[in-house]
């Protein structure tokens, strides 16, 4: 199943806090080439390489139930440069558990709950910063489609939180998820568009004020959510 928009040409905006809109300036993100790991460049910011591991899966169903559960694990890792001099290695890992009520040959889908983590080591820092986000998507779920995560080095930690709301007000289509917004004490810092609806292109935000460290971690978080965007797709496919 591919999640698509009611009008292709319909470019949007997903909805930006006031300053953080004030402060910043959309970068669009394009993918070069044919890769597992999508090599997304936006601004100063680029993926320069990228490996993806396999992915396994396990399935299990209770006798006299409709049921099915599994779960999956994947991992991947790639190299992100920011201003052509700073390298950032990023390693991710996947842990999708998935419910389905199956009759017939034919399933439903009742919940999938996604574990998402992404370990950010800057070559120029001895931080390591680490990005642990939730993803929650199906009927059993309010709204259809949720996320929450944290973006931490142990000292600062950083909210990560869903949008569903496009820039003129309205919803995306199947109430999907548009991109998150990244935040220090409810003050949002930086944002990225990296929506399940593929007519919508990608975009980073980020704070002009932010030191530059913080840009290349902050960015580098963002590349991995669109990387993430792109297996959730994939596996909506399968």
């Amino acid at each position: 199943m591919m999640v698509y928009s009611s009008n292709a040409y319909a470019q949007k905006i997903m909805k930006l806090d006031n300053e953080l809109k004030a402060n910043s300036k959309p970068m669009e993100a394009k993918r070069k080439g044919i890769s597992s790991v999508g090599k997304y460049q936006f601004g100063p910011y680029r993926i320069v390489s990228g490996k993806a591991g396999w992915t396994t899966t396990t399935s299990r169903k209770r006798l006299f139930s409709f049921e099915t559960k599994s779960e999956s694990k994947k991992k991947s890792s790639f190299i992100f440069v920011a201003n052509d001099k700073d390298t950032v290695l990023v390693n991710t890992s996947t842990n999708t558990k998935v419910s389905e009520t199956v009759i017939s040959d034919e399933s439903m889908l009742n919940q999938s709950n996604d574990n998402y983590i992404a370990i950010i080591s800057p070559s120029a820092d001895t931080v390591v910063w680490k990005m642990i986000v939730v993803f929650r998507s199906g009927p059993e779920v309010e709204g259809n489609f949720r996320a929450e995560g944290i973006l931490t080095n142990g000292v600062t930690n950083i909210q990560i939180r869903e949008i569903k709301q496009w820039e003129d007000g309205k919803s995306p289509v199947f109430k999907v998820i548009c991109g998150y917004e990244f935040l220090i004490d409810n003050k949002s810092i930086a944002a990225v568009q990296s929506s399940l609806d593929t007519f919508q292109k990608k975009f980073v935000w980020l704070n002009q004020n932010l030191d530059e460290r913080m840009k290349s971690v902050l960015a580098a978080a963002s590349a991995s959510l669109m990387v993430h965007t792109d297996d959730a797709l994939g596996a909506l496919d399968n």
